[in-house]
């Protein structure tokens, strides 16, 4: 009897290595999703920080499995994604910390010199400066900027002549209005879909059917910014586009 439940478990013991030796062959290494994230970071940094705000949220899709191409062998493009949030109210709120940070200062060096008229203006004086900031606040506060990037990706959209924000060979920039004061402009990177963008009438970030040989190729790079059009228009063109492409994998 102990002899037949052995014969019976041999299968379901094999099967279960089969299952796990399929997962770790779909699994990506920790080496291999820092490779990923290195060029999203890459890419980021490429873009630099609009001036007047400052950074308040980032985070990372990264990837953990590669899939192979079921007719080829071959892997599948791996995709990953990142996003960035840009605002002026934190900005604000620094500078507003700093400035009390300063009047408790001199109200501490007052009070121990015993001078109570000198802790008492300071007091008034720092009301004032409150008020002041926050006026300045409400003054000067922005729509916020929003970024996102993508690898691998499979974008489509028509080139509209008069949405050409600018482009270079590999790159097209084009944007489009979301609504008044604000619009998006999106970034496509790929030397070999975008190579000559004067000839094309749209994009298509084609992926190779037969897939890659590498799970961590990247073959494209699509950016979208989102905020106001006087804010973004002038900074999207300063993206270091050289930065990007050189994030970009040469062959399959």
């Amino acid at each position: 009897m102990l002899r037949s439940l052995s014969l019976l478990l041999i299968p379901v013991l094999f099967l279960a290595r089969g299952g796990a030796r399929a997962q770790d062959e779909k699994s990506l290494t920790r080496d291999e999703v820092s490779v990923i994230k290195k060029k999203l970071v890459a890419v980021l940094e490429s873009l630099g920080q609009p001036a007047g705000y400052s950074l308040e949220h980032e985070d990372f899709n990264l990837p953990t499995e590669a899939y192979k191409n079921s007719n080829s062998g071959r892997y599948n493009l791996t995709y990953a994604s990142a996003n960035r949030k840009f605002g002026t109210q934190k900005k604000t709120e620094e500078e507003s910390k700093d400035i009390q940070k300063e009047y408790q200062k001199k109200v501490a060096e007052a009070q121990a010199k015993g001078d109570y008229a000198a802790m008492s203006k300071l007091a008034m004086e720092m009301q004032q400066k409150a008020g002041q900031m926050q006026l300045k606040a409400t003054e000067t506060q922005k729509e916020p900027i929003e970024v996102s990037v993508q690898l691998n990706s499979n974008p489509g959209a028509v080139i509209d002549p008069d949405a050409v924000v600018f482009e270079h060979p590999g790159v097209i920039a084009l944007k489009s209005n979301v609504e008044s004061g604000t619009e998006r402009i999106d970034i496509y990177f790929d030397p070999v879909s975008l190579k000559e963008t004067k000839q094309l009438s749209r994009v298509d970030l084609k992926k190779p059917e037969e897939g890659v040989t590498r799970r961590t190729l990247v073959m494209s790079v699509a950016v979208e910014v989102s905020g106001p059009a006087a804010e973004i228009e002038p900074w999207v063109k300063k993206v270091d586009s050289k930065k990007v492409l050189s994030q970009i994998d040469a062959g399959k």
